[in-house]
């Protein structure tokens, strides 16, 4: 009995001897090199239009394209797969990695990515054609609790908004996907973020016709649709609609009398902050959820989150409508990501262009070039990040 009680006393001596207990290790997956925000998904345009996940040197792991579907698809799905549209318009991390949700070609879908398991990869789960009236001009998806999947029509019209789907597994594809719930009112919506705190789908657009075909000006707008988990259902909600105090013309970059209005064209939430960046064809600005108000915007922001930004190119100048010369150095980043370790990507389109050409990647300040000599819209981060999960199953 007394030895078991000074069996502890040798340790004291020989710290180093057999009595040695190692460390617990960490998971894989939360090794810094393991992180989700090493790696970055990529949409290259093209005919056919290309989805990469690579690291950042840009280091392809996997990559996406149409001739990858060998399964069997319904007839209108196998037409918009192979239509002569060239668009990676939109890529996102789904289900804890397993999948991708994407603008592709002329369908929105879902893809597995399972790359250890080749039954399963690039498998389609869901798909909805684009070439119709609603959706021809798609700009994003984003997954919603209970398998849903919102997908924003990005019109000009009062109808447009959001149209919400049954994305899951279990559904056989159709051609004809039923819609589940149509949300009108906020145009030409570029970019949306599912809000697990706060059970909300945010969504950035414009609050009448970006391409001025109403008759006032159009104002960038954050909405934000609360979720009841009890019908499955968004619900709008005048308290989320928080409107652009100014209505800005794009003269600067498209030329005296052009019509468009500057709108949103992406929505970036802060890791581990109620806040969100978006950018628009003018610079980039700041969004306080918690205050419900624009709190930054241009250099200011760029100060405070995006420590490196270079321009593209520099030639982002010119004469707006009032016949003011301006400088736009942060205008139309079409997609940007911020990483916890603080990091970020962004892709800028070149002046008078749609899309970019590389995407920019700024690790401690020091910016460097990948993806060179792709057509670009959007590279984001491939994980969740931090304080902003993908709602589960």
């Amino acid at each position: 009995m007394l030895g078991g009680y000074l069996g502890w006393i040798p340790l004291l001596f020989e710290p180093l001897a057999d009595y040695y207990i190692p460390p617990i290790q960490p998971q894989d997956r939360l090794r810094p090199e393991n992180r989700p925000w090493q790696e970055i998904i990529t949409g290259l345009y093209g005919v056919p239009p290309l989805i990469k996940i690579h690291d950042r040197e840009g280091t392809v792991k996997w990559k996406f394209e149409r001739d990858d579907v060998h399964q069997e698809l319904p007839p209108a799905l196998q037409r918009c797969l192979y239509a002569s549209a060239n668009d990676a318009t939109e890529l996102k991390w789904l289900r804890d990695g397993t999948a991708v949700a994407a603008i592709y070609s002329d369908l929105a879908l879902i893809i597995n990515h399972t790359p250890d398991d080749p039954t399963t990869d690039k498998k389609i789960t869901f798909a909805v054609c684009r070439d119709n009236e609603f959706l021809w001009n798609a700009h994003s998806v984003e997954p919603l609790p209970g398998d849903l999947l919102a997908v924003a029509t990005t019109g000009q019209r009062p109808w447009d908004g959001i149209l919400v789907y049954n994305a899951s597994t279990a559904n056989p594809l159709v051609d004809d996907p039923p819609v589940l719930q149509n949300i009108t009112g906020l145009r030409a919506i570029h970019a949306m973020v599912w809000d697990e705190q706060a059970q909300m789908l945010w969504a950035c657009g414009t609050d009448v016709a970006a391409d001025g075909s109403d008759p006032v000006p159009a104002h960038g707008v954050i909405q934000g649709y609360p979720f009841d988990m009890s019908t499955g259902q968004l619900r709008k909600d005048d308290r989320y609609i928080f409107r652009m105090e100014h209505a800005y013309d794009i003269d600067t970059e498209w030329g005296q009398g052009y019509s468009w209005w500057a709108g949103p064209h992406d929505l970036v939430p802060v890791p581990n902050q109620r806040k969100f960046l978006m950018s628009n064809d003018r610079g980039v600005f700041e969004f306080d959820i918690e205050k419900g108000e624009f709190v930054a915007e241009f250099e200011e922001v760029i100060e405070k989150y995006m420590r490196g930004f270079e321009v593209t190119t520099s030639d982002r100048h010119g004469y707006n409508r009032e016949g003011k010369w301006e400088e736009l150095p942060e205008s139309d980043l079409k997609s940007f990501n911020l990483a916890p370790d603080g990091s970020f990507i962004y892709v800028q389109s070149l002046w008078q262009k749609f899309r970019g050409f590389h995407t920019s990647l700024i690790v401690n300040g020091v910016r460097k070039k990948i993806n060179v000599g792709d057509e670009i819209y959007r590279s984001r981060w491939y994980g969740d990040i931090d304080g902003w999960p993908k709602p589960k199953s």
